[in-house]
């Protein structure tokens, strides 16, 4: 079985530098940064029914004529059509469904949006990031299917740094990951959010490192 999106997002050497780049970043401040990776924030299986319904549609109507004239029936008969879209949108359902490429074509912006924010905060709280000493853990969440990058932070953090600040790292790594400049740009994004609670959380002789600091969520 290949792996999923989550797991070939990163080669194994861009693994372990954005794991080093959590580790460096942790070492100047006591904020806890958790950069995690998941194939997907939702299933999208309205998805699928459109793009099914929207690719047989063509096929249907070209494929119309032949099959009337082949049961003798008129070439612009609603019957034969329906007949020719039910033949074609089991199986086109299916490619959508199953190849990620082409789903994306039919992905509702609005609902990706949504589905990524709450996919972020589900993920932020399953994985203890406002479970942290002072209450400033950062997770930088990446969505590989919808190509979305969200950053949430915990009340600490929030409390000293404005959410719209986090917007220019989002906007740059998510440009960067549409252009396949996937470990190098995560790492950077993960040195600038360091940079952030730096100056807001100085590092304290007795911390320690509370969170993991990569995830791959399957």
């Amino acid at each position: 079985m290949g792996k999923s999106l989550a797991e070939s997002f990163f080669t194994a050497a861009e693994r372990d530098q954005v794991t080093a780049a959590v580790q460096a970043a942790e070492q100047e401040t006591s904020g806890e940064i958790v950069a995690l990776v998941t194939s997907a924030s939702h299933h999208y299986s309205q998805a699928a029914t459109v793009g099914g319904f929207l690719l047989g549609l063509p096929l249907a109507l070209l494929a119309m004529p032949w099959v009337g004239h082949f049961f003798w029936f008129d070439g612009q008969n609603v019957w034969i059509f329906l007949l020719c879209l039910t033949f074609f949108y089991p199986p086109l359902r299916l490619l959508v469904a199953r190849w990620t490429w082409l789903k994306r074509f039919f992905l509702f912006t609005e609902q990706v949006g949504e589905e990524v924010s709450e996919a972020a905060m589900a993920a932020f709280y399953s994985h203890q990031l406002d479970a942290t000493r002072e209450r400033n853990g950062v997770l930088l969440f990446i969505s590989v299917l919808e190509r979305r990058v969200f950053i949430l932070a915990d009340q600490g953090v929030n409390d000293k740094v404005d959410r719209d600040h986090w917007r220019s790292i989002v906007d740059d790594l998510t440009a960067a990951i549409r252009r396949g400049q996937r470990g190098p740009a995560v790492c950077q994004a993960i040195g600038e959010i360091g940079a952030v609670l730096r100056g807001h959380f100085p590092i304290h002789p007795d911390d320690k490192n509370e969170l993991r600091d990569l995830i791959i969520c399957p």
